[in-house]
C-alpha cells in the first residue's frame, strides 16, 4: 500500500484517452465518475518467463463501474486485495474489503468535488493517510498530496509530516513526477529538526493510445482507488521509465513493449527492467477481456 511505500521513503530520506471517463457530472444517480470505456478488462496475467508470478481479476456492474478487485501473488498463493466496489448517488465510491497484510474489512472511501478535479481519498485503519489528487481539463493528474500530525501527550513532542507528487503533463501525458516528503518535529523545550527529499522519475511515451489505463501499473499509487478513478489519466502508452535523485541519475530503468489487436487494445505488454543497462527482470501482462 502506498502508506507502507511513503513510510519507506521517508525513512531512507529519498525521498491516459483513458479508460475511465475520470470526472464526475454535478450530482445524482447518472454520474459518470467510475464508468470504464469497453472493452472491459476481466484478468490480467503477469508471466516471468512462463511462470505465473501475479493475478488482476476485476467485475463489473450494469454501467460498467468496477464491483470487484482481486490480486493474487501466485508464488506465495496469497491474496494481496480481494475488494469489493460501492457507490452513492453524489458519485462518492467505497472500496472494501481485504488490504494485504491488513485483515478483512478494512475500507477506502473517495469523493470527487463538485467540479470533478479534485479527488480526495483515504483509508478506514490505524496511520491510514488522507490523499488528494487534482485532475486538469483533460482529467490527467497533476498533483498528490497528504499531510498529517502527530503529537505526544502533555505536549512534549509535535511533528508534521507532508508528501507531495507534482507532475509535468505535455499534450494528456506525464512526463515527470516529483515526489518529496517534509519532516518538522519540535520538543517541548523549544528544539527542532527539519529534513525534507525528492526523488524524479521521468516517463516517455509512444504514438498508440493507452485505451486501458495500463499506465495506472506503472505508477506508485492507491491502486484501487486509482484504477477505479482511470488515473493517472495518461493518453499514451508509456515506453520507459528512469529516476533520478536531484540531478544525480539512477542506474535502474524500466522499458516497455507492447502488443495490440486491431482495434488498438492492449494483448501484452513486455516489461524490462535494467540496471547499467543490464537486464534485471522480464514480466509480460496478457490482457484479457469480458
Amino acid at each position: 500500500m502506498r502508506t507502507f511505500r511513503l513510510i519507506l521513503l521517508i525513512t531512507v530520506c529519498i525521498l491516459f484517452s483513458t479508460g475511465c471517463k475520470g470526472k464526475i457530472d454535478d450530482g445524482g444517480s447518472d454520474n459518470q465518475a467510475w464508468v470504464h470505456e469497453k472493452p472491459l478488462v476481466s484478468r490480467v496475467e503477469v508471466f516471468c518467463g512462463d511462470k505465473l508470478i501475479e493475478t488482476y481479476q476485476y467485475t463489473y456492474d450494469i454501467q460498467n463501474r468496477p464491483v470487484t478487485l482481486v490480486k493474487t501473488d501466485n508464488l506465495q498463493g496469497v491474496e494481496l486485495l480481494n475488494l469489493t466496489y460501492s457507490y452513492d448517488a453524489a458519485g462518492g465510491l467505497k472500496v472494501l474489503g481485504k488490504f494485504y497484510p491488513l485483515a478483512s474489512n478494512r475500507f477506502i472511501t473517495a469523493t470527487w468535488d463538485k467540479d470533478g478535479r479534485v479527488l480526495t481519498y483515504g483509508g478506514s485503519w490505524s496511520g491510514a493517510w488522507t490523499y488528494t489528487t487534482t485532475v486538469n481539463d483533460a482529467s490527467t493528474a497533476v498533483s498528490t498530496s497528504a499531510a498529517e500530525k502527530f503529537a505526544a501527550s502533555k505536549g512534549w513532542y509535535s511533528s508534521e509530516v507532508a508528501y507531495s507528487e507534482e507532475y509535468t503533463e505535455k499534450a494528456g501525458c506525464i512526463t515527470k513526477a516529483v515526489k518529496g516528503s517534509s519532516v518538522k518535529a519540535q520538543t517541548k523545550h523549544v528544539t527542532h529538526s527539519e529534513s525534507a527529499s525528492t526523488l524524479t522519475v521521468n516517463y516517455t511515451y509512444g504514438s498508440d493510445a493507452d485505451r486501458q489505463n495500463f499506465a495506472v501499473y506503472l505508477f506508485d499509487c492507491d491502486f484501487p482507488v486509482w484504477y477505479a478513478a482511470g488515473l493517472p489519466g495518461c493518453k499514451k502508452l508509456i515506453t520507459g521509465i528512469s529516476c533520478s535523485a536531484g540531478d544525480v541519475p539512477f542506474d535502474d530503468e524500466t522499458r516497455l513493449e507492447y502488443s495490440l489487436n486491431p482495434a488498438g487494445n492492449i494483448e501484452t505488454v513486455t516489461r524490462t527492467d535494467l540496471n547499467a543497462g543490464k537486464t534485471i527482470l522480464v514480466r509480460t501482462y496478457k490482457f484479457t477481456y469480458l
